[in-house]
C-alpha cells in the first residue's frame, strides 16, 4: 500500500499526497546527482552536516561503473549506488557489487582522475567548477581556490587510498535484508568505511514533488543487538575454521590480548584488522591487517600495515606507526609483502611461523598500541 502525508491547506483542512514510485532508476539517479542534498548530510552529521558536490555520473571503476560519485566537505569519497525498491538485485548482490568497488578505489581513482572528472562534468552541466568547490568547502571569494583545490583533492585520494570512504545504497523502498546488511557492514568497517542506505520517496501534488529522505544503518541503530552478535561471530569463526588447531589459537591469543590493550577488531571473510583510536587524531588509524588472498597461496597469512605517510596524521602518531613496521626488519620469519604498494607495507608470515612467533608478534603490538595511547 502506498504511503501518504498529509499538508495543511490555507483553510486548515488535510490534504493527503499519496507516495508514487519512481519511473526508472535512472530517474532517481539523475535527481541524486543534481540535488545531492537529498541524502540526508544533516541526519548522518547532525553536528556536521555533509554536504556533497558531484564528480561524476557512471564514474569508471575496475571495468565497470559506480552510479555516482560524490565529495564530501571533508574530502571522503562517497561512492552511491540507486535502485529502485522493486529491483531485486538491490538485495543481495548490490552489496557485493559495492564492496568490490571500494575494494578497488584505491587503485583506480586518483587526485588528477577524481578533479578532472569533476570538472569536465561541471562545464558539462553548465556549471563553474571552482564556484562548486569555493561552495562546499565554504571559502571566501578572495580564497586561493588553486591551493585549496590542491589540498583537497590530495586529501581525498589519501581517504582512497587508505580505504576511508562512505557507500551508500539509495532507493525509494530500502528491503529489510539490505537494511540488515548495511547495518551488519557499517559496524565491521567502522574504523574505515561508513556504509549506509537512503530511502527517497516522492509525493507529487499540483504545486511539485514532495521529497522525504530517511537515512538506515547506522550503527546501533537498526539491527537488534542479539542479531549483529550472531553475524560477527559467524564471521569470526569462517575466519578461524580456515586455520589449523595451532594457527587458530594463535590468532585468537592475537585478538584477546589487542582487544584488551583497547584495540578494536574487523572481521572480514578474508580475515581480519586490528585498529586503535589515537585522541591525538580522533581517528582509528590501523595497526595489523591478517589477510588470506587466496586459498593457494603460499604465505596465505599477511601482516599487512598501511604506509604511515598515506595518513593526514600528527607526526608523532605516524612516528609509532612506522616503529612498529620497522620492528620487523632483520626477522627471519617474515618477507617484505604487499598487494597494494601504494598505500600498503608489511610483512607475509606463514600459519607456521606466526604460531613459532606469536608471543613476539603480540608483545611487539602490544607497545604499539600502548604508545598510541599515551599519545
Amino acid at each position: 500500500m502506498a504511503e501518504k502525508i498529509y499538508i495543511r491547506n490555507a483553510n486548515g483542512e488535510l490534504e493527503p499526497l499519496e507516495e508514487k514510485e519512481f519511473e526508472t532508476e535512472d530517474l532517481l539517479q539523475e535527481l541524486i546527482g543534481e540535488h545531492p542534498e537529498l541524502l540526508a548530510g544533516d541526519q548522518m552529521r547532525p553536528g556536521d552536516p555533509l554536504r556533497w558536490i558531484l564528480i561524476r555520473r557512471e564514474m569508471p571503476i575496475d571495468g565497470w561503473a559506480v552510479d555516482l560519485l560524490l565529495m564530501d566537505q571533508h574530502s571522503c569519497p562517497t561512492l552511491v549506488e540507486v535502485k529502485r525498491g522493486d529491483n531485486r538485485e538491490g538485495r543481495r548482490s548490490v552489496v557485493g557489487q559495492m564492496l568490490d568497488y571500494a575494494s578497488a578505489a584505491g587503485a583506480a581513482w586518483s587526485d588528477d582522475a577524481m578533479r578532472v572528472a569533476f570538472e569536465e562534468d561541471a562545464v558539462d552541466r553548465g556549471a563553474d567548477p571552482d564556484e562548486e568547490l569555493r561552495a562546499l568547502l565554504g571559502l571566501a571569494h578572495d580564497a586561493d581556490i588553486e591551493k585549496e583545490g590542491k589540498d583537497f583533492w590530495e586529501r581525498a585520494a589519501a581517504n582512497l587510498e587508505a580505504g576511508r570512504m562512505r557507500l551508500l545504497f539509495v532507493s525509494d523502498k530500502i528491503p529489510v535484508e539490505l537494511e540488515r546488511s548495511v547495518t551488519f557492514w557499517n559496524v565491521q568497517t567502522k574504523e574505515s568505511i561508513e556504509v549506509l542506505a537512503v530511502e527517497v520517496k516522492q509525493y507529487p501534488n499540483q504545486i511539485g514533488d514532495a521529497l522525504v529522505s530517511r537515512v538506515i544503518g547506522q550503527a546501533g541503530s537498526n539491527l537488534n543487538p542479539r542479531r549483529q552478535d550472531a553475524l560477527r561471530d559467524s564471521i569470526r569463526e569462517e575466519v578461524l575454521g580456515r586455520c589449523t588447531p595451532a594457527g587458530r589459537s594463535a590468532l585468537v591469543s592475537i585478538v584477546d590480548t589487542v582487544q584488551k590493550a583497547g584495540a578494536y577488531v574487523a572481521w572480514g571473510k578474508n580475515g581480519l584488522t586490528i585498529s586503535k583510536y589515537s585522541s591525538l587524531s580522533g581517528r582509528w588509524p590501523y595497526v595489523a591487517r591478517f589477510n588470506w588472498w587466496s586459498d593457494d597461496d603460499d604465505t596465505p597469512l599477511a601482516l599487512v600495515m598501511r604506509r604511515p605517510e598515506i595518513y593526514p596524521l600528527p607526526m608523532e602518531l605516524r612516528a609509532v606507526l612506522q616503529a612498529w613496521i620497522d620492528k620487523f626488519n632483520g626477522d627471519d620469519f617474515v618477507v617484505q609483502f604487499t598487494r597494494f604498494p601504494r598505500y600498503d607495507i608489511g610483512w607475509a608470515v606463514t600459519e607456521k611461523d606466526l604460531v613459532e612467533n606469536v608471543d613476539l608478534i603480540i608483545g611487539r603490538m602490544v607497545d604499539t598500541l600502548t604508545e598510541i595511547s599515551a599519545l
